[in-house]
């Protein structure tokens, strides 16, 4: 398979492509470095705000319909999504209709209407959206760790801002927010399936995202996490089950340990043969599902743990969760190291499959590392991985002194939470 190729424009606009001659799709991705942590205070939510606007009509395309059927007629799909650290405007088309696609992100992206009466409308439907975690316990408990973990920060917040803050969020606000972030220096324009490079880039409108900088390019505060002991955030709700999220402090993307952490999430709760999964739910039979996730920001991580269990096995579950990440500090085997490394380097090859995936990969490795690793070197990196680096890194980053809980239940009193932890 062809290795991707990039460009970088006079104007800073970076654009990579990766040819796959078997796709009969093509994805674009257009990926800003921007997200909810370049907020100021006084406009929380103002990046999710401004993606929702994006998709309401410009003046070629002045209505949500005119923006999204002509990518959908062809049988593709149109999205976005914003994240802490960068919103993400993506299609994926059939590969003759690649020029449909590019040219309907970019004026989407760069002559977006910001029709007020489009904004009031839209400021609804993120409430509705911003409500809809609270009907929902496991979103509620997400939210709640993320706030444990990450207090007086953008991580510790809904992306999509509050209530009071979306009701302050207007036009001003929103074009602001896109003239100060939405620079073409800011930018990767991101493409995968069977187009070659120099195609792409005759496609790509020179102009795009060139309106003036700004005097000044707000940077994101960076995050100090000092924990040294467990912290627990207990919810009471009338509910029948008990929302369980664990999370421990992680390391960043460009993090030496990141592989090893990757490789110790695998092991940990990443599917049905994982440890937690086994465990607590075929041997103990406590839930339903359990499972774990790892995350890599610009600075900082997670490793977390999610699980919804009986009012009357919690203190069960936590016990025997706690007790399997305590096994990994010196109880790995070499056999399922050997395995978890055939895991994340055979996802790294199914992941070429899909243009959408290689599209999104080029575009944040690009965005965040400044360059693009190759397959070949990312296997390595965790190939170097072996069970002394892996149980450093578990004594490390699992500790339990900086373990964080957040529970959402009908549960009276965090002391039985606290008290099975100690016994530990």
């Amino acid at each position: 398979m062809a290795r991707h190729q990039k460009d970088i424009l006079e104007s800073g606009l970076r654009i990579v492509s990766q040819q796959l001659p078997n796709s009969e799709s093509v994805s674009i991705l257009i990926s800003v470095q921007a997200g909810s942590r370049n907020e100021q205070k006084g406009q929380y939510g103002v990046a999710h705000f401004a993606e929702h606007m994006l998709f309401k009509g410009t003046g070629k395309r002045p209505s949500p319909l005119l923006v999204s059927s002509p990518i959908e007629s062809t049988g593709g799909f149109l999205n976005a999504s914003t994240g802490y650290e960068s919103t993400n405007y993506w299609c994926k088309v059939p590969e003759n209709h690649f020029r449909t696609g590019i040219e309907i992100l970019q004026d989407m992206m760069q002559n977006s209407l910001l029709n007020e009466e489009e904004i009031n409308s839209e400021r609804r439907v993120i409430i509705e959206e911003i409500k809809t975690i609270e009907d929902y316990p496991d979103s509620k408990t997400a939210l709640n760790l993320d706030k444990l973990m990450w207090p007086d920060s953008a991580l510790g917040r809904d992306i999509a801002g509050s209530i009071q803050s979306v009701e302050n969020i207007d036009q001003e606000t929103i074009k602001a927010f896109l003239d100060d972030f939405y620079l073409p220096t800011n930018t990767v324009i991101s493409i995968a399936g069977n187009l070659d490079h120099d195609k792409s880039i005759q496609s790509i409108d020179q102009l795009f995202l060139t309106h003036p900088f700004p005097g000044s390019q707000l940077k994101i505060s960076p995050i100090e996490n000092v924990q040294n002991s467990v912290k627990l955030d207990l919810e009471k709700r009338a509910i029948e089950q008990i929302h369980i999220h664990l999370g421990y402090p992680g390391v960043s993307i460009t993090h030496p340990d990141r592989y090893a952490l990757d490789l110790l999430n695998v092991i940990l709760g990443d599917g049905m043969s994982s440890r937690l999964f086994q465990e607590i739910r075929e041997r103990l039979g406590l839930v339903y599902d359990i499972e774990s996730e790892i995350t890599h920001l610009q600075d900082v991580g997670d490793l977390r743990i999610t699980l919804a269990v009986d009012k009357n096995r919690y203190i069960d579950a936590i016990k025997a969760i706690l007790t399997e990440v305590e096994n990994l500090k010196t109880g790995l085997e070499g056999s399922e190291v050997v395995r978890a490394k055939q895991i994340l380097k055979g996802r790294m090859r199914l992941r070429m499959d899909d243009s959408q995936a290689v599209a999104a990969w080029n575009a944040h490795q690009d965005l965040f590392n400044k360059q693009i690793e190759c397959e070949s070197v990312i296997r390595e990196y965790i190939d170097r991985n072996d069970i002394p680096k892996l149980q450093k890194a578990a004594f490390q980053y699992l500790d339990v002194s900086k373990l964080n809980i957040a529970i959402v239940g009908d549960i009276e009193s965090k002391e039985p939470i606290l008290d099975a932890i100690a016994d530990l």
